[in-house]
């Protein structure tokens, strides 16, 4: 066996820990002993010893080992039993097995378990002992080592993701920012150009025009005030905060509200909207402004990114006796299972000409999950490519008593 090279041969003599012998054999322990005197290690080796392996747990619990020499049979431990007790109370302290029992399947099973060597009492001497604990506290440390080196580099690795996402939604939010900015300047400036034909006079009291022109600035501003809500809502929430103001509410209605508001605000295009609320769903007791805001944000999207002559389905039911599910389906583009997981991102815009159509904050389906996250529920969606999408909340109803549809 070659030499320790001189820095790694000297640095345990300077260690001041002890070496904790487990041996209960007295005989044995005397001589292991007199074997670490005879090294000539300067300053000597003290040696501590354990007659019993719960000794030496204590004297493990209570002092740091330099190394610790154990034999595999003692009056409370046997085999590789020891080595894994004393494993598990000295994580990093070097262990050399010393034992009688020559048995090689046994020796591997040591060295799995944690022991760094493992040697025969039989031919053990002073030069080859003291050597032995040299290249086991070596050994200890280099693993130490490889540990840290393994977790720095795993710290190291989760920082470059991190940094990796940061980037990236800074990216997104300038992006989004940049259409933010396009989105609220389309209604402004709807707003400042038809107001500004009416002050001209450009049409006269009676014009079929100015009605035309009154309609343009009340969508404009409707438009307008939503894109604000969004923005307000989101950043309040990441105040840490949202105000809930529940009550009963019937579904049927409500959702028969949404439909008429978001049918006459896309006027582009033709398009099916049947409703399928279950009878038996009723009133739920919630927050109608927020579940109208949900609802909104998903059946928009279903129009937006559905083709003419498309239909959009509205669905309501119960799920259990204090829940309900609303969910929104459409036969529109459908989307990507890599995509489905940013969906309910803030400022996330999936890539697609026909999405391109349709400039938006990215806030929509943000916004929507952590309103009905807010409420104990939770948002999902299902979709494929060419098949359509369905978009989903799931939440709770307390269980006021319930109220009949009209």
């Amino acid at each position: 066996m070659s030499a320790l090279p001189d820095d790694l041969a000297l640095e345990p003599r300077r260690a001041p820990w002890p070496i904790l012998l487990v041996e209960d054999n007295d005989g044995d322990a005397d001589l292991i002993t007199d074997l670490l005197a005879e090294g000539g290690t300067v300053p000597p080796r003290p040696v501590l010893r354990a007659a019993r392996l719960d000794e030496a747990v204590r004297a493990l619990q209570q002092q740091r080992m330099s190394a610790i020499l154990l034999d595999l049979r003692l009056p409370d431990g046997e085999g590789i039993d020891c080595v894994k007790a004393v494993r598990a109370q000295a994580r990093d302290t070097p262990i050399v097995v010393l034992t009688g029992m020559e048995d090689d399947q046994l020796a591997l099973s040591c060295m799995t378990a944690g022991a760094q060597d493992y040697l025969s009492k039989q031919d053990v001497r002073p030069r080859s002992l003291l050597r032995a604990i040299d290249y086991a506290i070596v050994r200890a440390r280099e693993g130490r080592e490889r540990m840290r080196s393994q977790a720095l580099r795993l710290r190291s690795a989760e920082l470059e993701l991190e940094n990796k996402r940061i980037l990236e939604v800074s990216r997104q939010k300038g992006r989004v920012l940049a259409n933010m900015s396009h989105e609220l300047r389309t209604p402004l400036n709807a707003i400042i150009g038809f107001s500004q034909l009416l002050t001209d006079g450009a049409a006269g009291p009676d014009s079929p025009a100015v009605q035309r022109y009154g309609g343009h600035i009340l969508a404009s501003g409707r438009h307008l005030l939503a894109l604000i809500n969004d923005i307000l809502d989101m950043a309040r929430i990441e105040a840490g905060g949202i105000d809930l103001h529940p009550e009963a509410t019937p579904v049927a209605e409500l959702a028969r509200e949404v439909v008429d508001v978001v049918a006459g605000s896309f006027t582009d295009k033709a398009m099916t909207v049947r409703m399928e609320i279950d009878d038996g769903l009723g009133s739920v007791w919630t927050d109608p402004l927020r579940l109208r805001q949900v609802l909104y944000n998903y059946l928009s999207n279903a129009w937006k990114f559905t083709p003419a002559n498309g239909e959009i389905v509205v669905r309501g039911r119960r799920t259990g006796a204090h829940g309900f599910r609303v969910e929104v389906c459409d036969t529109g583009l459908g989307i990507a299972a890599e995509h489905l997981p940013r969906l309910f991102t803030e400022f996330t815009q999936l890539p697609s000409e026909e999405r391109r159509r349709y400039r938006g904050t990215g806030l929509g389906l943000a916004l929507s999950k952590r309103i009905v996250e807010a409420q104990g529920g939770s948002v999902g969606v299902m979709s494929s490519p060419g098949n359509g999408s369905t978009f989903f909340a799931e939440l709770p109803d307390p269980g006021v008593p319930l109220v009949s549809a009209p």
